[in-house]
């Protein structure tokens, strides 16, 4: 027999969500067989029994869970008993319905609510929503209906947890930003005699090696806050970089990138859109960043304003490559490239100074080569 716990699958989350089960109840699994998928803000987890037996869940999905909560037992063929602790555990509740049990997900701030109120089981399966929140119990106690359903649209568990890492930035992070014009002509000639020889290389790719080459005189842009007065520098420029291709917003992480050639950064960029496409990433691949390099080059897209991720105290934003007339000094006109990367910052941190020259030297870096 063995206890099926959720392990700590990265840092930041204090809660996951058990998304399926991919495995029956009572169903005979074998070592190393993948039972769950579990999603945290990052990636799709599947987890995998170590023991050999018949599957018991503790938990229906989806629900909310925490690290280190017995979701599942492997034993012998009678199905253990659910303790309360069970299904009590934070978010996750069942609800009876004749010989049918509906699961929904009770978010923390609503299952506070229901306490005050005396909310039943019963009351909170009538507001008909798989994920129950605060506003749900307040309409419910009003009186209230829930919106007409077809107005109403629910975004993922991992969209939720990117909408608190959001909240979670603007509440707590005071933030500036400002922007540079980085002119791409010699950008361009680089770019068109070095992907010969690396393969495919784009600007993302010189940018975060221009990034990365300022950790040693700017290493306060790659710090971690503590608190208002404090904050700590670890070695290495390690470059998170935001890539969506519909199925959600991810941040892998180009480690070292300031001692790995440009050939490297490139190949990991590249292995990184794969993923973002299969849904293949490794926690280890999201996990680590201590600077945040956001794309924007859809076309037309001139600007664009970060978020700063509350482990960072910077992130920088790129967009569009634009082009316009120069003025050349012989009066004759020219056709120019060039992008603005903008520099969102911590000011606690970072002041206004400090930030034009961190721009600054990226811009020189890029332009010069």
């Amino acid at each position: 027999m063995g206890d099926l716990r959720l392990p700590r699958l990265n840092a930041t989350d204090d809660e996951y969500t058990l998304l399926e089960w991919l495995v029956g109840d009572g169903a005979p699994v074998g070592v190393g067989t993948a039972v769950a998928l579990v999603e945290t803000s990052k990636a799709a987890h599947e987890l995998v029994t170590d023991v050999a037996g018949m599957l018991w869940h503790r938990l229906d999905a989806p629900a909310t869970c925490r690290p280190g909560q017995l979701i599942a037992t492997v034993a012998g063929g009678d199905h253990p008993q659910r303790s309360r602790a069970d299904t009590d555990a934070p978010g996750a509740r069942s609800v009876a319905a004749g010989t049918d049990a509906v699961a929904f997900t009770v978010t923390e701030p609503a299952r506070q609510l229901m306490a005050q109120h005396g909310l039943t089981d019963a009351a909170i399966r009538s507001i008909g929503k798989q994920v129950v929140s605060r506003s749900d119990i307040e309409r419910l106690v009003a009186g209230q209906p829930a919106p007409d359903a077809a107005d109403r649209v629910t975004i993922t568990p991992a969209q939720r947890r990117i909408a608190r890492t959001v909240s979670a930035a603007h509440r707590e992070i005071p933030a500036a930003y400002t922007v540079a014009k980085v002119v791409a002509d010699r950008l361009g000639r680089r770019l068109r005699e070095q992907a010969a020889s690396i393969g495919y290389l784009g600007v993302a790719e010189l940018v975060v090696e221009a990034i990365a080459a300022q950790r040693a005189e700017f290493p306060l842009f790659f710090a971690r806050p503590v608190d208002d007065e404090a904050a700590t520098v670890r070695p290495g420029a390690h470059v998170g970089v935001t890539i969506d291709v519909g199925t959600g917003l991810y941040l892998p992480v180009v480690a070292d990138a300031d001692t790995r050639p440009l050939r490297d950064i490139a190949a990991d960029l590249l292995r990184f859109r794969h993923a973002a496409v299969r849904g293949g990433f490794a926690e280890a691949d999201l996990t680590g960043s201590n600077i945040a390099l956001t794309i924007h080059t859809d076309a037309d897209i001139v600007h664009a304003q970060p978020l700063i991720f509350p482990e960072h105290t910077c992130a920088l934003s790129l967009a569009s490559m634009q082009r316009e007339l120069t003025l050349q000094g012989d009066g004759s006109v020219t056709t120019s490239e060039y992008f603005h990367l903008g520099l969102a910052y911590d000011h606690r941190f970072i002041n206004g100074r400090s930030a034009a020259a961190f721009l600054r030297a990226v811009k020189a870096d890029l332009e010069s080569r």
